[in-house]
């Protein structure tokens, strides 16, 4: 979604209304008549229980049927760049209270700079310039290695230890002036960065930026994936704008790509862009991060070329055609400084859904078409359901039903991408899907009970084991939720900034339990489910039988351990299962770990362990049994072979 602040908003979903309906011959009415009397009756006496009681429920797990190896990059996560209070910047680490978290949670790979946020930020203001001689507390004035562009910005902090803000006049040259606040003195070499630029929303902050960000994945052992900014850059006024030429825009995604990737002594020019600003040099970007500790390449692979600019919403947001036009200047700009880097393009969930500045034109086959020899993946944020509060309420059974059938929806929704890009790709190019935000999205909603309960957890956990399972399919080798630890309400370690206390919210739990207990080698398995009707909320359409269970079965590369996830998406009542283990003879004992609660609505708002991962034992575990999945629950069943 694009949550771009700290305050959420609608994911770019256009919600269109049910096709018209046909007219019936009359002798059909009576049949429908019937049929609505019978759906009526069976709300009123718990359809989905007797569908499940009248059903036979199985789960055949072909331990010998080897399918795809689990791909690590589908376990990350999104984590903005400002307001996230996960880095303490005066230790210049991720704050004390968090490392556990995060290092439990682990997440492969991390996007930065996060959602719209990416469209609005300057990255170059977020390694700030550094001081050319000791600054003195309460000076008037602070001496620069460089000329930094700070028109009309007039606040500054330090970046070290002291953490000292001020205010200022201007920036004179190579020093700035008029400095009011300074409480503590600075030494020669520290860094100073700017405040909000005037068209930035007052909440941000150059506190986290590039650096930092590469430090905390460098901490986690993963990767990063960076959004450049698409939509804007500065007006010869020094105005954050959507008026800044693409020329400026690209060359300044160019010199990211320097700053992260480039090698000190490249003297291959970036060119000045057309409001006049010169961006030197490869290596005069290289060599400024190895004076701030970096000396070799970051390496980072995945880059997106702006956040969801189909939208109305997002800044700078166009049309398709002129999006991919612009989407080649970036990539050669970007590709000139390393050609080994992988580009993606916005594209928009729904497979054939036009943006707001088209009027006839679909996004993802148009941007293909035009520019596909230009990107190496299209960028997709599956949020389902997302709809306003006028047609639903957040808490209705209804809209619950709508979460447990999201996943399945967002996964047809990816297949027919696919074949989107398979009919409109150039010949012999491959286009991978990445998918860089996902979740649930009750748009008109600012509380956390709303975005982070148990319904969320569960589609996380539904969307991410049908990626695992059909990732050869799909083609989507990457997922980074959305969002890793912030004080917003989608947050996985939701952030109190009063009070510094964290809560593990459900899929934070979800996340956890799918990733740190897979084997590696993923296995078949079948599924002969009960099913429950689902009618139309918002972006996920009416289905008359969708399957309560789904599962995920994966096993060492021993072949002695063997694990089975299951989701049970019924909202009605448990359902007993005869699971049986082909191709494994297990032991008696399986260990099993159950994410539920007494509704889908569960949270951990205000009782932090109200909604977590259970551990029980099963003891009656062989080739075939019986096992009972609540409703609306996450299960993992772990068995050792026997010897």
């Amino acid at each position: 979604m694009s949550a771009a602040s700290l305050a959420p908003r609608a994911p770019s979903l256009n919600f269109f209304s049910p096709e018209p309906r046909r007219a019936l011959p009359s002798s059909g009415w009576c049949q429908v008549i019937s049929a609505f009397l019978l759906f009526v009756l069976l709300l009123g006496t718990g359809a989905a229980t007797l569908a499940q009681a009248a059903a036979e429920s199985r789960i055949t797990v072909e331990a010998g049927e080897k399918l795809g190896q689990v791909n690590p990059l589908l376990f990350g996560q999104n984590l903005l760049f400002a307001g996230n209070g996960l880095w303490d910047p005066q230790i210049n680490d991720p704050a004390p209270e968090a490392r556990s978290l995060l290092q439990a949670l682990a997440p492969t790979i991390v996007r930065f700079p996060g959602g719209s946020t990416a469209d609005l930020y300057l990255w170059e203001d977020g390694i700030g310039v550094r001081t050319s001689a000791p600054v003195a507390a309460r000076a008037g004035s602070i001496p620069l290695e460089g000329s930094p562009r700070w028109e009309m910005v007039t606040e500054g902090r330090f970046q070290d230890s002291k953490g000292d803000t001020f205010n200022f006049n201007r920036v004179e040259g190579n020093r700035i002036t008029g400095v009011i606040g300074l409480k503590a003195a600075h030494p020669a070499g520290a860094v100073v960065r700017p405040g909000v630029r005037n068209g930035q929303p007052d909440w941000f902050s150059n506190s986290y930026g590039i650096l930092e960000h590469m430090k905390l994945v460098g901490f986690l052992g993963a990767q990063s994936i960076i959004t450049v900014n698409y939509g804007t850059g500065l007006d010869k006024l020094g105005k954050l704008s959507t008026s800044a030429t693409v020329s400026q825009r690209a060359r300044r995604a160019a010199a990211l790509v320097a700053f992260v990737n480039g090698k000190p002594g490249d003297t291959r020019p970036l060119g000045a862009d057309e409001e006049g600003h010169d961006w030197r040099t490869i290596g005069f970007w290289a060599e400024e991060r190895a004076r701030q500790g970096y000396p070799a390449p970051l390496g980072v692979r995945y880059w997106e070329v702006g956040n969801e600019v189909y939208d109305r919403h997002e800044k700078g947001y166009t049309t398709a055609r002129q999006y991919a036009q612009d989407l080649v200047t970036f990539s050669r700009a970007m590709r000139a400084v390393d050609p080994d880097i992988k580009i993606g393009a916005v594209g928009n969930a729904f497979p054939r859904g036009r943006g707001d500045a088209d009027v006839a034109d679909e996004w993802n086959s148009t941007v293909i078409k035009q520019a596909g020899n230009s990107l190496d993946f299209l960028i997709i944020h599956p949020y389902y359901p997302g709809a306003g509060q006028g047609s639903i309420g957040y808490r209705s059974r209804a809209w619950f039903t709508a979460v447990m059938a999201g996943a399945q929806e967002a996964l047809a929704d990816l297949k027919e991408i696919r074949s989107i890009i398979a009919a409109n790709a150039p010949p012999g190019k491959p286009i991978e899907i990445v998918v860089t935000e996902y979740g649930i999205w009750p748009s008109e909603s600012k509380d956390a009970r709303d975005y982070a309960n148990l319904g969320r957890a569960l589609y996380d956990a539904d969307l991410l084991m049908g990626l695992l399972k059909d990732e050869a399919d799909l083609g989507v080798t990457l997922a980074t939720a959305w969002n890793l630890h912030g004080s917003n309400p989608t947050a996985a370690i939701g952030y109190d900034w009063n009070t510094g206390k964290r809560v593990l919210r459900p899929h934070y739990y979800a996340m956890e339990l799918i990733k740190n207990h897979l084997e590696p080698q993923l296995v078949g398995v079948k599924v002969a489910s009960p099913t429950f009707a689902v009618e139309q909320v918002g972006n996920v359409k009416a289905h008359p039988a969708l399957p309560a269970l789904g599962a995920l079965a994966s096993i060492s590369g021993s072949g002695n351990r063997l694990t089975l996830l299951v989701l049970n998406r019924s909202l009605t009542g448990p359902i007993t299962t005869t699971i049986r283990l082909a191709g494994f003879a297990p032991q008696a004992t399986a260990q099993v770990q159950m994410l539920s609660g007494n509704d889908a609505g569960n949270h951990n708002e205000d009782n932090p362990g109200a909604v977590a991962p259970v551990a029980q034992r099963l003891d009656n575990a062989g080739p075939e049994f019986d096992f009972t999945f609540a409703p609306h629950s996450l299960t993992l069943l772990k068995f050792q072979a026997q010897p």
